[in-house]
């Protein structure tokens, strides 16, 4: 029977590695096709080395550029939470009358809600799509927010903070994801591009907390009751309103299809055809990409196969059968193929250990920017006006770091070359941020550092989902912002000692030497990803 050609091309015990095959990208090095063709079946890299022929055969074209929209909104989305709660933050704790000390519990609660989300969401991927989680992640986000607009308490708020960030927590490495197996291999670097968007969404928020917090807060503790500090709550309702539009948004102008790579790694090779065929058409051109092209290779093949797994054929939002432990799916199939040789074992953990690293050190610098800034301004309208201007400069200049980070990519030093400058440079300047004696050296370095993290993480955000074959893609690029979120509540918790306060120097001291140290590992990474079509 034909179903029994179908392969469930996931790394499973029957399955052998494709160490030795050398043609899984044809213009990669052996080495690093070597290195990454251990976390697949040889059957599933012929096969994905036909579809990346044909994906570049037709093209980029209006299907691509549709969903590099509506991956970016998503992206914009995913950074509006940490922002909106580093601007708001401060306000909250005047109301409830809580410390500097303790108003990391807020960033902390985000950190350990996207923490989860990102280990949940990404190994629902793996398991049964990327489009399940593509579509509903958003949605959560912008409900969440609208109820955490009506926080009664501090800790009420922190809850509702944590649940927004367990339904984001899956958005950048899901979207990301999708978006990177839709790409022809020459446009690629078009993935380091969409974390304009994230830039994008930090500059919307701060933006809108300009207006409500200078325009409806109070300024004092002693006389701070919810009426006279509306501005932040408004904040969040109007930032919710937008990520609920941002969700109808995906809903309305496009009826999202599964990845094509994903289809592949079900073994569902008249899927995969079918999407390639729609993927033509709406680019204005046409696919000879048939069934009878991937029966031919698995004629080659006498590896034992099994059924993929049962999915419904109904709408994208509707909860799939799961026949399997996600638990045991996360923790087994889509984990150890990342580690199935000492070298791919080595760029995983090297990535992962890089994530977390940044995870630390970016919090820590950028979640009490905001706060810093307003605790070192006069307490009047001009001061905290002075904050936000400040502010705003460091936001605008992320677009045009993300813009530097992809083109980076594109230059000869690779993505190594460019991920481990940008993050040295950006340890460099917080350095000098953090030991600057004027305002004019704080508003200088500051500027510069957010183009220097604004073009690391564009090289970040494309280098770790090439590097994890599509199979894996979801797990690997969720341990790895999972890793980033714990780094995020372990940084949550040094502002709160009286020695790292909120009101000092030292958490940007601390980040400093973190990023440096995170731009001296990504030069040990054993794999680059430039000019090779990832599988």
């Amino acid at each position: 029977m034909e179903d029994d050609r179908k392969s469930e091309v996931t790394h499973t015990k029957e399955t052998q590695p494709v160490a030795e095959e050398t043609d899984i990208h044809s213009s990669a090095d052996s080495d690093d096709n070597t290195i990454l063709g251990a976390a697949v079946t040889k059957l599933y890299a012929r096969k994905v080395s036909l579809l990346n022929n044909e994906l570049s055969r037709i093209g980029m074209g209006w299907y691509q550029w549709r969903l590099f929209i509506l991956a970016g909104i998503g992206w914009t989305a995913d950074n509006f939470w940490a922002t909106l709660n580093s601007q708001a933050v401060y306000q909250v704790g005047l109301e409830y009358n809580v410390s500097t000390t303790q108003l990391p519990w807020g960033s902390m609660s985000l950190a350990i809600g996207l923490c989860f989300g990102a280990i949940f969401w990404s190994a629902l991927s793996d398991h049964i799509g990327r489009r399940f989680s593509f579509n509903i992640t958003l949605l959560i986000g912008g409900v969440v927010a609208l109820m955490a607009a009506g926080a009664p308490t501090f800790a009420g708020y922190c809850v509702f903070v944590a649940f927004i960030g367990f339904g984001m927590g899956g958005n950048l490495p899901i979207d990301g994801a999708l978006f990177l197996e839709f790409l022809p291999g020459q446009w690629q670097w078009l993935l380091a591009f969409l974390s304009i968007w994230w830039a994008l969404g930090q500059l919307i928020v701060t933006l809108l907390a300009w207006a409500f917090i200078t325009g409806f807060s109070c300024s004092s503790a002693d006389n701070c009751p919810t009426s006279s500090n509306l501005g932040w709550r408004y904040l969040y309702y109007v930032t919710g309103g937008i990520a609920l539009l941002m969700a109808a948004a995906r809903f309305i102008t496009m009826q999202l299809d599964e990845s094509p790579k994903y289809l592949l790694a079900q073994g569902e090779d008249a899927g995969v055809v079918k999407m390639v065929h729609i993927i033509a058409k709406t680019n204005g051109t046409e696919s000879s990409l048939a069934e009878e092209d991937f029966k031919a290779i698995d004629s080659e093949f006498d590896e034992k196969v099994t059924a993929p797994l049962e999915r419904p054929a109904n709408d994208s939002l509707s909860v799939p059968v799961v026949k399997e432990s996600l638990l045991r799916k996360y923790s087994i199939d889509h984990v150890a193929p990342l580690f199935a040789t000492p070298k791919l074992a080595l760029n995983t953990s090297l990535i992962i250990i890089i994530w977390f690293l940044i995870g630390l050190s970016y919090p820590l610098f950028n979640a009490s920017l905001p706060v810093w800034l307003r605790l070192h301004n006069i307490s009047t309208a001009t001061g905290i006006d002075q904050s936000f201007r400040e502010y705003i400069g460091y936001a605008v200049l992320g677009i045009p770091g993300s813009a530097i980070g992809a083109y980076l990519t594109t230059l000869r030093f690779g993505r190594k070359g460019a991920l481990a400058s940008s993050t040295i440079l950006s340890g460099v300047f917080i350095f000098l941020f953090a030991a600057a004696k004027s305002n004019a050296e704080v508003v200088a370095f500051n500027c510069v550092t957010s183009v220097t993290t604004g073009a690391m993480y564009g090289v970040l955000y494309a280098y770790t989902p090439e590097v994890f074959p599509s199979p894996h893609r979801g797990t690997g690029s969720g341990l790895a912002s999972a890793a980033n979120r714990l780094g995020g509540i372990i940084a949550s918790i040094i502002p709160m000692s009286s020695a790292a306060g909120l009101d000092t120097t030292v958490p940007f001291w601390v980040s400093a030497a973190l990023f440096t140290s995170a731009g001296v590992l990504v030069l040990f990474l054993p794999v680059e990803s430039r000019g090779r079509m990832a599988i």
